[in-house]
């Protein structure tokens, strides 16, 4: 038997310029007699103090078992990011006060989000899904023609008085709003769950899938409200385009936990070298795009410049729910990766699950190190991500210990 209950809050902070509120959204679902909690928050990044602050609370008063518990970000580009390990602060400059206050006022909201679903009880339903594959809009963005995934996954919990919860799986980077918007936003994956919302009647929650280099950059024409509008409203059309769902059959959760660690050194000397040729194709770039890019990796070149030592860790879990598996991890993983865990699972709908309780940074391809933004501001190192995949299609497919 299962029952659900859904619920959503507002986690806009105090401030000027709002394009649309950021939102947190909770599902909890009661299969066979196991509490599965899943939650997503309209931020950049959920640290993993603020996800275990959530999950001790909950266990605390209402019994959850925390491994059964998901706190994830959408990783919208115009909403807060929260301080983490990755990120250099300048501390002659930085304050440190609107931090320490969001962060306190966003484990309140979220365990006030997903107390809500508890208090208003939850309704016995059955699950129903589609996944369509999404064309024109978005791809890789590191080019057209290589490997992604433009799968979108549309999962309805039906009930008694209507759809008492929903869930959205798509692989795309929420940076349709351009670096010159200074407007609070949850970007596309914002947009989408407001369109989904109008059509179904709940927020659904909102699972960022494996989207490191996927993103709406190739088929874009432009950078404002206006683009955001118009390639939510493609997707939007494209799901909804048929009414046409497949029934799910879900059982009491499982989980299989995984655990990536390594230590090394940077080549600084090579890194020097990459950040001069970097500086010269700055001042030569006029292109938006192309610029910007430039511009991303001469910071990532200078944040592992600045931390040679690196300590790679990437933790992962296989949430198994009968006709559902999910590989969730904290990481920006490429598409293709993605891809080959799904492919690797024996359930009828697996699925990916990024930037869940922490961040552990992109997933990128091998032969791309050293040339792409997101293999420069990894801190796996090469070839890591080829082995952990690997690990988790074998963990997913039953074959790994």
């Amino acid at each position: 038997m299962i029952s659900a209950s859904t619920a959503t809050r507002v986690v806009t902070p105090s401030t000027e310029g709002v394009l649309d509120d950021l939102k947190c959204t909770a599902l909890v679902l009661e299969i066979d007699g196991s509490t599965l909690v899943l939650c997503d928050v309209e931020i950049l990044l959920v640290t993993a103090e603020i996800a275990q602050d959530v999950k001790d609370r909950l266990q605390a008063a209402y019994g959850v078992d925390p491994d059964l518990v998901t706190i994830a970000a959408t990783h919208t580009h115009a909403g807060p990011e929260m301080r983490s390990e990755r990120l250099p602060v300048d501390e002659e400059t930085s304050d440190d006060s609107f931090w320490e206050e969001y962060e306190k006022f966003l484990k309140d909201v979220i365990y006030k989000t997903i107390s809500d679903c508890f208090e208003k009880g939850l309704t016995p339903v059955q699950a129903i899904y589609r996944t369509v594959e999404i064309e024109g809009v978005y791809g890789n963005r590191n080019g057209i023609g290589k490997p992604e995934d433009k799968d979108v996954t549309l999962i309805e919990f039906h009930g008694k008085g209507g759809v008492q919860g929903a869930i959205v799986n798509i692989s795309c980077h929420p940076t349709v709003l351009g670096a010159q918007n200074l407007q609070i936003s949850g970007d596309l994956l914002g947009y989408i769950s407001r369109g989904v919302k109008e059509r179904v009647g709940v927020f659904p929650v909102m699972m960022q899938g494996a989207s490191g280099d996927m993103s709406n950059r190739n088929y874009r024409l432009g950078h404002d409200a206006a683009e955001l509008r118009r390639s939510g409203e493609a997707i939007l059309e494209q799901l909804f385009a048929s009414s046409q769902m497949e029934p799910l059959h879900l059982q009491q959760p499982q989980v299989e936990k995984y655990n990536y660690h390594e230590t090394y050194r940077l080549d600084t000397e090579a890194l020097s070298t990459l950040r001069q040729q970097l500086v010269a194709q700055i001042e030569a770039e006029t292109e938006y795009d192309k610029h910007k890019m430039l511009q991303s990796s001469l910071y990532a070149v200078d944040v592992k410049l600045k931390n040679p030592e690196i300590e790679a860790n990437f933790d992962a879990t296989i949430l198994r729910v009968g006709d559902v598996e999910i590989c969730k991890h904290a990481g920006e993983m490429f598409s293709r990766f993605g891809k080959q865990i799904k492919a690797a699972s024996k359930a009828r709908l697996p699925l990916i699950w990024g930037y869940c309780g922490g961040y552990s940074g992109y997933m990128a391809d091998k032969d791309e190190y050293g040339v792409t933004y997101e293999s420069l501001m990894s801190p796996l190192p090469k070839g890591a991500t080829e082995k952990i995949t690997q690990d988790l299609s074998d963990l997913i497919a039953g074959e790994k210990e």
